[in-house]
């Protein structure tokens, strides 16, 4: 098992609203897919669910050593600062925080939609 896995996550809204699309690709030091996973949401959840969930499989893959990639850059900067997070998902921000701590390396990084795009259609 490799050192440090690369866990790409993405989130969609449907467009009535009726639930949500979360969809996470697990890759290697090579950038081979390990895992690619997708789930549906009733009711519709936020953005930081799809981290939250994305890494939980991870933790049950498991994986010690986590670098997750998002496009939700708001996200990604809430979850770099270290200080309290009073937004709305708030909460969800702190449980990542929390299930980070469990893990000997875990990091986060944006990337942009377009090299997001091999889990956005696991998504959609």
């Amino acid at each position: 098992m490799p050192r440090e896995v690369k866990m790409n996550c993405d989130g969609a809204v449907y467009r009535d609203g009726s639930c949500s699309g979360l969809g996470w690709v697990f890759l290697d030091w090579e950038e081979i897919v390990i895992v690619a996973a997708n789930r549906r949401l009733v009711p519709q959840n936020d953005a930081p669910t799809t981290e939250d969930y994305g890494m939980l499989c991870g933790k049950q893959l498991g994986y010690h050593r986590l670098i997750v990639e998002s496009d939700a850059s708001v996200i990604v900067d809430a979850l770099n600062n270290l200080v309290y997070c009073d937004v709305v998902y708030g909460n969800i921000i702190d449980d990542i925080r929390e299930l980070q701590m469990g893990f000997e390396a875990c990091i986060f990084c944006y990337i942009s939609r377009e090299d997001n795009n091999l889990v956005h259609i696991t998504v959609s």
